[in-house]
């Protein structure tokens, strides 16, 4: 089985801090509604989180493009790369077990930051994941596939 390491967590902040700043945390807790304290958490809809693998931003330092870690509006950030995965597939992050929905197929707002971007991850832009059961994970905690579909 695969497994790695979160190497970084971001949360979207809620109103009272400041409307949409993400800020890197050292852990979350999340449920079926997504992130608990995130900005959109309150609002009754499920929310998939965005995990990035490590291999899409070597793609982009190899092409000497220099981009801020989180760019790709990330939520989990992990070592191991887990593209390969399709829905359905299983993962365990921390304590928290997620459920792969999808490939991440969002590149419109990435042109802003090189217009040559978008095509250069496409294929590699993410993984939406679902929380299937209430848990925390923390930087550093395992990364681990416990079931590919």
């Amino acid at each position: 089985m695969t497994s790695g390491k979160i190497v970084t967590l971001y949360m979207t902040m809620p109103d009272m801090m400041r409307a949409g700043h993400r800020m890197a945390v050292d852990d979350l807790d999340c449920d079926a509604n997504g992130i608990v304290g995130s900005r959109d958490y309150e609002d009754g809809k499920e929310r998939p989180l965005v995990l990035i693998c490590k291999k899409s931003y070597d793609i982009i330092e190899e092409a000497e493009l220099v981009l801020s870690p989180g760019v790709l509006m990330e939520d989990i950030y992990v070592d191991v790369d887990l593209y390969h995965l399709k829905k359905g597939s299983l993962i365990e992050i921390g304590e928290i077990t997620f459920e792969v929905s999808g490939p991440c197929e969002d590149y419109r707002y990435l042109y802003a930051f090189a217009p040559e971007l978008p095509d250069l991850i496409k294929g590699n832009r993410g993984l939406f994941i679902n929380p299937i059961d209430f848990g925390t994970m923390c930087v550093g905690d395992e990364v681990k596939v416990i079931k590919e579909a």
